[in-house]
């Protein structure tokens, strides 16, 4: 109430003061006009705030951090929950409530101008009357007349011959374009596809992430690695094996260094991988205490609770397992191949990346809108957010890393798999433990709050429980005997082959739903001991 008695005594030629101009009069804006400007514990789209709020921000740069987004989740995030640009987009049809005029969208021939100008002389005093028609149409971007040549006559106009078309030319194919795809954007039809696409690339990530796990991991356990014992006896040079060593123990730290500072700003790591992980999420809180979610968006609110937990939990617990694996089952004491280790990172790391310039690409959209859309702005305690939970995934990510190196080469076992549902666990309690320690009660959204972090804590829990169902059978030892032998997970020193072969996964689940209809197998059949080889 204060801050409107202020705002409704200030005159426009007059300056508000200093106190309320730097930090309230961005609240003196209609909701109309679009957002305030950002809590300081929020990020928000630039496409979406009020001009007073940018005003605002660029007075109070400093302050306030900004940046372009090179993620889809947070594109489509804003776009599915906001109506900004499909109101945008129906102002440019209409020309209602806007500064401007609606496009010239009137594309139909006038008679009256057809029969003035060609005087009723039939087809060819028509296409003699060509310019005049175009000079004297009365509707902007009318259609245009054409000629169109008899079948296997030449393209030259000869009069008498082939067929005249007052509708035919293509001077409306600009405007009938235009037309189309700002009544596509109009009609919110935008939305649907930015979530199908956002959907697709989560799901591409898990499938990929989770095959190379199946196929580099499972199907391998417990083939013969290299073991810390056999580095003595190694038929190599002194340099080539402690090379080799300092590759594992370094390995993990390069890694983080890579995920830590992969993009540098004047503000820092902005662009890092797992900033821009968390970025996310906060962008959702933030979206999630503004009207629309408490409105008609609250269903879409909640769908982007359980896309926003996927992309911030569940992919990121499946990197520190996966680059060990492929480091000790790919690339074993080879110094050379590890490049492509960093390709395969590279890939994953920047998928969101690629799937947001195919979106631009989709929607047509001008450099001028990439720019807006792309664009966005956080307070400074959202930044010491997210840096403090990059910091979590970090650790994780140098812990897991190195634990996994030392066991790995000591027994690789199927009993590793665990470390996939524990840093699910980690990062689930760490991204909805963490604001609410740093920033107390008043960051969650006072209606949809509770509706998003209940449907998180749901997804992640709901992953854990699957991943248990498809590969319980790799999980806890003797519970799919004899198909998976309980020596998988506690394998000799010299252990066979795998003995698993075919689908993997799907095998496994197949076991699993038997096992459950006739029962699981005793201990005295869980097959603890090796074959005899023949």
């Amino acid at each position: 109430d204060d801050v409107r008695q202020q705002a409704a005594k200030l005159t426009p030629a007059s300056e508000p003061p200093a106190a309320f101009q730097t930090n309230w009069l961005w609240l003196i804006d209609p909701p109309s006009d679009g957002y305030s400007a950002p809590k300081l514990t929020e990020v928000l789209p630039e496409f979406l705030l009020s001009d007073a709020a940018k005003a605002f921000m660029v007075r109070n740069n400093v302050t306030y951090y900004n940046w372009s987004t090179t993620d889809v989740i947070k594109w489509s995030m804003n776009m599915s929950i906001s109506r900004k640009l499909m109101d945008h987009s129906t102002q440019v049809v209409t020309g209602f409530n806007s500064d401007s005029e609606a496009l010239p969208f009137k594309a139909l021939w006038d008679d009256d101008v057809e029969e003035s100008a060609v005087g009723g002389d039939g087809l060819d005093a028509t296409a003699v009357a060509y310019p005049d028609l175009a000079a004297h149409a009365s509707h902007t971007n009318a259609l245009q007349p054409d000629w169109v040549p008899w079948l296997g006559e030449a393209r030259v106009y000869t009069p008498g011959r082939g067929w005249f078309y007052p509708w035919l030319g293509c001077r409306c194919s600009w405007p009938c374009t235009q037309l189309c795809w700002w009544q596509m954007m109009s009609c919110g039809l935008y939305q649907y596809v930015a979530i199908a696409w956002s959907v697709t690339t989560i799901a591409f990530e898990l499938t990929v992430l989770d095959a190379i796990v199946v196929d580099d991991f499972i199907a391998k356990v417990p083939d013969r690695i290299v073991s810390w014992s056999d580095y003595a006896n190694l038929n190599k040079s002194i340099a080539s094996r402690v090379a080799t060593l300092f590759v594992y123990f370094i390995f993990p730290w390069f890694v983080v260094g890579f995920l830590w500072a992969k993009s540098s700003t004047a503000f820092g790591n902005l662009h890092a991988y797992y900033n821009g992980l968390y970025q996310s999420r906060i962008l959702m809180r933030s979206m999630a205490a503004r009207g629309e979610s408490n409105n008609y968006a609250y269903c879409a609110t909640l769908f982007w609770a359980v896309i926003v937990e996927l992309h911030t939990v569940i992919i990121p617990a499946y990197l520190p397992f996966l680059a060990p694996v492929i480091i000790l089952q790919e690339y074993e004491a080879s110094l050379i191949n590890i490049s492509e280790v960093y390709l395969v990172f590279q890939f994953i790391l920047q998928f969101q990346e690629y799937g947001l310039y195919f979106v631009e690409f989709l929607f047509c959209l001008p450099p001028d809108m990439i720019a807006e859309t792309t664009s966005f702005w956080a307070g400074p305690r959202a930044a010491r957010e997210w840096y403090s939970v990059e910091y979590v995934y970090l650790w994780v990510m140098a812990v897991t890393i190195l634990a996994l190196i030392v066991l790995s080469k000591w027994h690789l076992s199927m009993l590793l798999l665990w470390f996939i549902p524990l840093n699910v666990l980690i990062y689930a309690v760490a991204n909805h433990a963490i604001p609410y320690c740093m920033h107390g009660q008043g960051v969650c959204p006072p209606s949809t709050g509770p509706g998003i972090e209940l449907m998180g804590i749901a997804t992640s829990i709901g992953f854990v429980l699957g991943y248990f169902f498809c590969k319980g059978c790799f999980l806890f030892p003797c519970l799919c005997a004899p198909e998976v032998p309980g020596w998988l997970f506690f394998p000799p020193f010299d252990p066979p082959s795998n003995p698993l072969q075919g689908h993997l996964d799907y095998d496994s689940f197949l076991i699993m739903w038997s096992k459950m209809a006739a029962g699981f197998p005793h201990v005295e059949d869980c097959m603890w001991e090796v074959p005899v080889r023949g």
